[in-house]
Formats: structure tokens, sequence, C-alpha cells
């Protein structure tokens, strides 16, 4: 009775993965900005984004470029496929202080996650130590589902010129 139970869960899981993909097809053709998310970084599920025309505020999700100097990590590791962007939520901004110490990652104090060395694979990750201020003109990106996604922890800073809009759900669920 139980794995009845999860074969019908898993069957739900993929019609409502394969009507996101659908959705996102259909937006993409007709020039609606809706956007798809299937990693477990952030909530799966669809996003309506729109055009990033200010500054970020603490909070908010945005869709952004991953900074040419982390790319290798990402495409070349194939965590996401290359050329796709990141979806983020914006943990900290100008002035606010972040800091890495002791594996711990910390916003203005308050403890956010673990800081891994090594990837799931067991390949080294980028390190960061210490505190830092964000500086103008940057956000941190933080990943608030997955405590082993890539995010500011191992990036630090980004520039805001690397968000492509700002995100807001419009249907999300959980996977596990």
């Amino acid at each position: 009775m139980a794995r009845m139970r999860d074969i019908k869960a898993v069957q739900r899981t993929v019609a409502a993965l394969l009507l996101l993909l659908l959705l996102h097809l259909v937006s993409s053709h007709f020039g609606k900005r809706l956007w798809l998310n299937l990693t477990s970084s952030e909530p799966v599920g669809l996003y309506r984004m729109e055009k990033l025309d200010r500054t970020v505020k603490r909070g908010e999700m945005v869709v952004m470029s991953i900074p040419t100097g982390f790319q290798s990590y990402v495409y070349g590791r194939k965590w996401l496929p290359a050329g796709w962007p990141l979806l983020k939520h914006v943990g900290a901004v100008p002035g606010d202080l972040y800091c890495c110490e002791s594996s711990t990652f910390s916003i203005n104090g308050v403890i956010i996650g673990p800081v891994y060395a090594t990837d799931s694979d067991g390949l080294p990750l980028p390190r960061i130590e210490g505190c830092h201020p964000v500086p103008q003109g940057h956000f941190l990106p933080v990943a608030t589902g997955l405590n082993t996604s890539f995010d500011g922890r191992y990036m630090g800073p980004v520039p805001l010129s690397a968000v492509i809009g700002l995100v807001q759900p419009i249907w999300t669920f959980q996977t596990e």
C-alpha cells in the first residue's frame, strides 16, 4: 500500500513538472515573463519575473547571471546546463556584514548555514574567510532551500548588473 502511494506521489510530481514546463514554453513563445525553477536551492515552481529598475531589497528573489569567475564550478561540474542563470534570494545588501568563519556562514550576526570545503563529489570549493561588508552596487545571493547550494558563501557579493530580473512565486511546492 505504501509503495502505491509512493508511485502516485512520483506521478503527481512528474505531471506537475510537465505542466510547469508547458507553461514556461507557452509563456516564452508569447513573450510573457515567467520563470520555471526545477532546482532544489529555492522552491520548485513557477515564478513571475519583472525587470529590475531599482536596487534590490533583502529577502527579494532574483534570477541572476553567474559571475565569470564561478561559471567553471556551476557549468563545469554540471550543476546546471551551460548558460543557465541562478535563482536566489537577496541575503544581504550594501552595508550588511557577511562572515564565513569556522565553516559557518552568517549575515549581520545571524547564522545562515554551513560552509563546505568540498562539493558532494569531494572537489574543492572557493573559500571566503572572515567578515566583509557588501559594497555599494552589489548584493549577496543566498539559497534558502538547500544548505549545499552554491551561493554568496562561496562567490561573495555579486554586482547588481548580474540581475536578470526580480521574481515572485506564482505556484511552488516542496519536492521532498
